[in-house]
């Protein structure tokens, strides 16, 4: 590959990854250019790599799946060269983004790693993300690497539910009234002491 295509891979690499407000998986990002015909997965791979040794792009990586995202520098980088990558590539991309955009998302949202514990056990650790915010974050223990590996596969397919659940169950109306009770009547036991004080 010519060192030409290789720099016009890696702008479109960082086009893609500034057009979206999330971190996208390797598939994801091979699958833009292979799906509109541009180079193959080797390619995409070599330009990605690039971008992660000279800093413009951040790896974040999980048992099942490796996440990219811009670095500050990257951002920075492409708002500069953005003009280099001709309008009609802007275009293509942009179109598949937003063809695909609903699917990339709930794809990142779920992430789960697992890990041995100090003290024997596995750790499971759980999340639903909007964006760069964790909006569940749980680490389960189970007792052997075969449960932790299900739980992983299985809240990638579950975590929505989970995470429905989970809201639906603590904020139940009663539940809520319950603690605006106990708030507003710890809230007058407190007052009462203060006030006796000189």
């Amino acid at each position: 590959m010519s060192q030409q295509l290789n720099t016009l891979y890696k702008l479109m690499t960082m086009y893609t990854l500034s057009r979206v407000d999330f971190a996208m998986t390797n598939r994801q990002i091979s699958n833009v250019f292979l799906d509109l015909g541009y180079t193959n997965y080797f390619n995409v791979q070599y330009a990605l790599g690039d971008l992660i040794d000279s800093g413009l792009v951040h790896e974040e990586a999980y048992p099942d799946y490796r996440y990219y995202a811009l670095t500050a520098s990257g951002r920075e980088s492409i708002e500069a060269l953005r003009s280099s990558l001709s309008s009609s590539i802007r275009s293509d991309i942009d179109e598949y983004l937003k063809k695909n955009r609903l699917e990339f998302r709930e794809a990142v949202s779920s992430r789960s790693e697992y890990y041995r514990t100090t003290e024997g056990d596995w750790a499971v650790r759980c999340r639903v993300m909007e964006h760069t915010t964790a909006l569940i974050d749980m680490t389960l223990i189970v007792p052997n690497e075969t449960q932790a590996k299900v739980v992983s596969r299985e809240w990638k397919e579950k975590c929505q539910e989970i995470y429905a659940l989970v809201i639906r169950r603590l904020t139940q109306p009663d539940h809520i009234d319950r603690i605006v009770e106990e708030d507003t009547g710890s809230s007058g036991e407190a007052d009462t002491p203060s006030a006796a004080l000189p």
